[in-house]
């Protein structure tokens, strides 16, 4: 059978556009320390809390993140105007430059036994996603368990899968001891380091500040080269489950 199984594509809307960076807050807030969960996001919400809310980079890097992940090609000068000042410009602003641009991804319903079935719209389209992405979807089948793929493929799901159905994916779980070891590793060194200092000990500043030379250097290494141990989206435990709760959120 085969993997490809198009979207339907609709032209987005300032409202999806918000939904959709709400949405990827409230997911990032659950696995990275520097972004802001108690932040509240809304139309009003200028761009420098946004940033700070979700610690994104500059304009520059901000506008070129958001043309990739939209899919558009947003002008730098353009980018600039609706990013900058930060304190004055809002998220309305920049949900309005890219539903101008951007088109908001559907689940096409799909025949089942003679009737139209959304749960196996749904399935077929994440199956599409994944193969995508690289991944050998043909052996994929509503009961296959999720969690290879969501260790493999986290960025799938937590974009153009959650971007289907803002919201309806349930917090994600990720776990991480190689990166949450080292980071242990950078506080040890950098106290180890300090009380060196403090009882003029070269020997223990000098093995403080090894250990925290090697700690973050794990992180950088488990950051960037190593996959997380486990990624978990609440109780979905296959693909039949993701996709049920996906087409629960699909208005019909």
């Amino acid at each position: 059978m085969d993997a490809h199984y198009p979207t339907v594509e609709e032209p987005a809307t300032p409202e999806y556009v918000l939904s959709v960076i709400r949405d990827m807050h409230r997911q990032q807030s659950r696995y990275d320390p520097e972004a802001d969960g108690e932040a509240s996001l809304a139309f009003d919400t200028t761009v420098a809390e946004w940033r700070e809310a979700c610690d994104l980079l500059g304009w520059r890097d901000l506008g070129r993140g958001l043309d990739s992940i939209w899919g558009i090609e947003g002008p730098e000068a353009e980018w600039e105007a609706t990013l900058e000042p930060e304190h004055e410009a809002r998220l309305s602003d920049v949900c309005e430059f890219i539903a101008r641009r951007a088109t908001r991804p559907g689940i096409r319903a799909a025949r089942l036994l003679g009737r139209t079935c959304v749960t196996a719209g749904a399935f077929l389209t994440i199956r599409s996603l994944l193969h995508a992405a690289g991944a050998d979807a043909r052996g994929i089948a509503p009961s296959t368990p999720l969690s290879p793929y969501t260790r493999r493929y986290s960025h799938v799901f937590l974009d153009p899968v959650s971007r289907l159905v803002p919201g309806a994916l349930p917090p994600v779980r990720v776990a991480t001891p190689v990166y949450d070891a080292a980071i242990w590793g950078c506080v040890i060194g950098w106290l180890v380091l300090i009380v060196g200092h403090c009882v003029g000990s070269a020997l223990l500043t000098a093995t403080g500040g090894a250990i925290f030379a090697l700690g973050y250097a794990l992180t950088w290494i488990a950051g960037r080269c190593l996959l997380p141990s486990r990624v978990e989206f609440g109780d979905l435990r296959t693909f039949r489950d993701l996709a049920v709760a996906l087409s629960n959120g699909v208005d019909v």
